[in-house]
């Protein structure tokens, strides 16, 4: 790792995107020997000068709903909530939109997907982490995902997508390091509650999820771990996203796979619902709203102060509204 050319780089992506500093894997250094091809997103360049720019924002003003609510570590009584616009680009590498833009508009898309699984009877939705087994850690990224792909089929999950993780947080080193893994939201045939809430056991010589597990570990090395349910899909497709990683230098490399029942050639979802942005606080849908009141609303990603979500007074100390409604500017991606 070239110390004073991290410091460079980060200290350039800082000034686009200050959100980066909320997260070690948004700014750790990455110890990529042996594996120069792929990077974690937002590592590039930025594609655009439009990136980031500032188009708007919404507004909730359902205050009444808001009373006793804490969103976003704010307190929401007798406030506003505020969420600022921009535009965004469709680069995973984009350093001031991979956060706000590119994961977010595919963590929709899978949302929308696996809601279409739902109906269709396939269970409930999970989150599933397979990791690699040592001995592949080097090989081809599309071998090791057949064979992280046939650990889970194996497993009991019936499918789902893959969002791949070529990097874990080294603590002790304090950087990333290669240790491939694919985190997955998908259906497993049965559920897994009979796990879950299983009082003890042996599970090897168990028939249920984590037996089958303990198998695969002992025939392959693949780990196969259920986690705890999720409190969103949305939350954690996104968050998974966010920290995934690319492989550059290949025109169709897709960091998300989708496999089994949720396959490309046997799964159609619909399309991803339009763009109603509800409140954190009130659940209410945003509105396209024009500030007008004196507060100084910081815009630029890469300034110190800026928050894409706050709570704010309804009106001055006159009385007046600090936000008007734009006619006809209901929420919008």
């Amino acid at each position: 790792m070239d110390s004073e050319a991290y410091n460079r780089s980060l200290s350039e992506r800082v000034q686009l995107n200050r959100q980066i500093l909320e997260n070690k894997y948004w700014f750790l250094p990455v110890d990529d020997r042996g594996h120069e091809n792929y990077v974690p997103v937002g590592r590039g360049k930025r594609s655009s000068d439009w990136c980031g720019k500032s188009r708007g924002l919404l507004v909730c003003k359902n205050v009444e709903g808001h009373k006793g609510v804490t969103a976003h570590g704010a307190d929401c009584s007798n406030k506003v909530f505020v969420r600022l616009q921009h535009f965004w680009c469709k680069n995973a590498q984009c350093p001031v939109c991979f956060i706000k833009g590119w994961s977010v508009r595919g963590a929709k898309f899978i949302v929308s997907r696996l809601e279409v699984g739902v109906k269709r009877g396939f269970g409930k939705i999970e989150h599933v982490v397979v990791s690699v087994s040592e001995a592949d850690r080097d090989l081809n990224e599309s071998v090791f995902r057949k064979r992280s792909r046939l650990a889970l089929l194996v497993c009991g999950v019936l499918g789902g997508c893959m969002i791949f993780h070529g990097y874990r947080i080294d603590r002790e080193r304090n950087c990333l390091k290669w240790s491939p893994h694919y985190h997955v939201l998908g259906f497993i045939r049965g559920g897994y509650d009979r796990c879950r809430h299983c009082k003890g056991g042996d599970c090897y010589a168990c028939d249920g999820v984590e037996g089958r597990c303990y198998r695969v570990y002992k025939d392959n090395g693949y780990i196969v771990r259920v986690l705890e349910e999720r409190k969103t899909v949305f939350g954690t497709a996104w968050y998974q996203l966010n920290h995934a990683t690319l492989r550059i230098g290949l025109k169709r490399f897709h960091v998300v796979t989708w496999f089994g029942v949720c396959g490309y050639n046997n799964f159609k979802g619909e399309g991803v619902g339009a763009g109603v942005v509800p409140c954190p606080a009130c659940g209410e849908e945003m509105v396209r709203s024009v500030h007008v009141g004196k507060r100084r609303i910081v815009k630029d990603l890469g300034d110190v102060g800026y928050k894409s979500v706050f709570v704010d007074d309804e009106f001055d100390e006159s009385g007046e509204p600090n936000y008007v409604e734009v006619v006809g500017g209901r929420g919008f991606e």
